[in-house]
C-alpha cells in the first residue's frame, strides 16, 4: 500500500494556514500515519512555525521541503504565497530525509552529505531521490555532479530548485530550505525512496527551437563566449534582429537548446545578462563545451503544449495500474512567460488522467530530471517535469 494526501491553504497567518493543512490532511489520512513528507510555501510565512506545527502532529514524520515562487495542487489549483503539505504513507515503501549545508562552497560536497544521512535511515538501496536545493547560492550542475558520483544513473533524481516569490519591482531575493523542524540556507534537502516503488517520469518545455545547431567553441561554467567561432552575442543578434536590438534584456525570453554529446534530446539553458562589450552571455546554468545548440522562442499555447506532453510521457511509461499521486516541478520563467495563463498548467495536468489522484508541486527557480530515459539528471530551465509514484 502506498497513499499520499494533500493538505493546502492560502490563509495569510501562519498559525491559521499551518493548522488547516494539517486538519486537511488528517482528514483525509483517515486515522493513517504518514512516513514522510514535502512541504512547499511562500516566503512569506513563519516558516519555523509551519515546521514546528507539522513536526509536533507528526512526530516521526521524514519531512524535507523549500520555499516557492507558486504552488500547485489538486486541491487548490494554482496558488501564490501558499501552504502545500503532501504526505507519504506506505508499509512496503521505504522514505528518508537527509540534508547537507554549506552548498555554495562545495555543492558535490553538499548532495553526498544529504544521500549519507538519508541513507542511514534506510534499509535499502535508494531507488529514487526528490532533491529541492538553494535556488541561489549553488551551482546545480554541481550539486547534481555530487549526486551522480554516488548515485548512477540508474537512480534518477528529481525535483527544482528552492525559489522565492518574483514581483515586477522586487530586486532581492532570499529562498529557505526545509528538514525536519529545521529551516535552512544554502543547503540540500533530499527525499530517498526504496522498496517496490514504481516512478516514471516527464520532462517537456514546448520552446521551439530555430535556425541551424551551432558549436558552442569556447565557454566557462555558464558564460558563453564563442558559437561556431563568432561572439555570442552576434549570434543572438542574428536571430532576434531588431527586436534583440531595441531591448537587450528580453534575452532571457529565447533559451538555448542544449544538445549535449550522448543525449537524444536537449535541455534548456535561461540567459541571465549579457556584455554587448565583449559579446558574451551569462547563463543561469553550466553548458558543455562542444556541445551543440539552437536558439529557441516561446508560443504561449506550444508552452502549455508542454505541461500535456510532460504528463503524458510520464503515464505512458508508468507500468503500474494506477499512481498513488504526481508531483509537479514548473519554472519561474514558464510563469513569467504564462502570465495570467499560468493556471492552466496544473487544470491542464488534472485534465490529463482518466481519475483524479492528487497532485502537488511548485515554481522552481530551475527544474532537476533527466533529459533522455536512463541518463543522470540535470539542471534544466523552463520545463515542467512530471513525476509518477505508486507500488508494485
Amino acid at each position: 500500500m502506498f497513499k499520499a494526501v494533500i493538505g493546502c491553504s492560502d490563509d495569510i497567518d501562519t498559525e491559521d494556514a499551518v493548522t488547516q493543512v494539517i486538519e486537511s490532511c488528517d482528514e483525509k489520512l483517515d486515522g493513517e500515519t504518514p512516513i514522510a513528507g514535502l512541504v512547499f510555501c511562500g516566503t512569506e510565512f513563519e516558516h519555523s512555525m509551519v515546521l514546528k506545527k507539522i513536526m509536533e502532529r507528526y512526530p516521526d514524520l521524514q519531512l524535507i521541503g523549500c520555499t516557492t515562487d507558486g504552488e500547485m495542487s489538486s486541491c487548490n489549483g494554482f496558488t501564490e504565497d501558499a501552504i502545500t503539505l503532501t504526505l507519504f504513507c506506505s508499509d512496503k515503501i521505504d522514505i528518508a530525509a537527509g540534508y547537507g549545508g554549506g552548498a555554495s562552497a562545495d555543492p558535490p560536497g553538499a548532495a553526498k552529505k544529504a544521500i549519507e544521512m538519508a541513507s542511514n535511515r534506510l534499509s535499502d538501496e535508494p531507488r529514487l531521490t526528490i532533491a529541492l536545493p538553494d535556488g541561489l547560492t549553488t551551482s546545480a550542475y554541481e550539486v547534481l555532479d555530487g549526486f551522480n558520483s554516488i548515485l548512477g544513473a540508474e537512480v534518477p533524481v528529481i525535483g527544482g530548485m528552492s525559489a522565492d516569490r518574483v514581483a515586477g519591482s522586487k530586486t532581492s531575493y532570499s529562498t529557505y530550505q526545509f528538514c525536519g523542524d529545521k529551516v535552512l540556507t544554502d543547503s540540500v534537502p533530499i527525499l530517498n525512496f526504496s522498496g517496490p516503488l514504481i516512478y516514471s517520469l516527464g520532462v517537456e518545455s514546448g520552446w521551439s527551437p530555430v535556425g541551424e545547431k551551432m558549436t558552442v567553441t569556447q565557454v566557462e561554467n555558464n558564460v558563453l563566449y564563442r558559437l561556431n567561432d563568432r561572439p555570442a552575442l552576434e549570434i543572438y543578434s542574428y536571430y532576434l534582429g531588431d527586436v534583440f536590438k531595441e531591448n537587450i534584456s528580453g534575452l532571457g525570453s529565447y533559451p538555448l537548446a542544449v544538445y549535449e554529446q550522448g543525449l537524444d534530446r536537449y535541455y534548456l539553458r535561461v540567459a541571465k545578462t549579457a556584455d554587448p562589450d565583449t559579446g558574451t552571455i551569462t547563463f543561469l546554468g553550466e553548458i558543455p563545451e562542444g556541445a551543440e545548440v539552437r536558439v529557441t522562442q516561446a508560443i504561449r499555447d506550444q508552452v502549455l503544449g508542454g505541461v500535456n506532453k510532460s504528463v503524458e510521457s510520464a503515464i505512458a511509461g508508468y507500468s503500474g495500474d494506477s499512481p498513488s499521486i504526481a508531483l509537479m516541478f514548473s519554472c519561474t520563467g514558464r510563469k513569467l512567460t504564462l502570465g495570467t495563463k499560468t493556471r492552466e498548467e496544473i487544470a491542464r495536468a488534472m485534465d490529463s488522467f482518466d481519475l483524479p489522484i492528487p497532485m502537488s508541486g511548485f515554481y522552481t527557480f530551475g527544474e532537476i530530471g533527466p533529459a533522455s530515459e536512463h541518463t543522470r539528471s540535470r539542471y534544466h530551465n523552463t520545463t515542467f517535469v512530471s513525476l509518477l509514484l505508486g507500488d508494485g
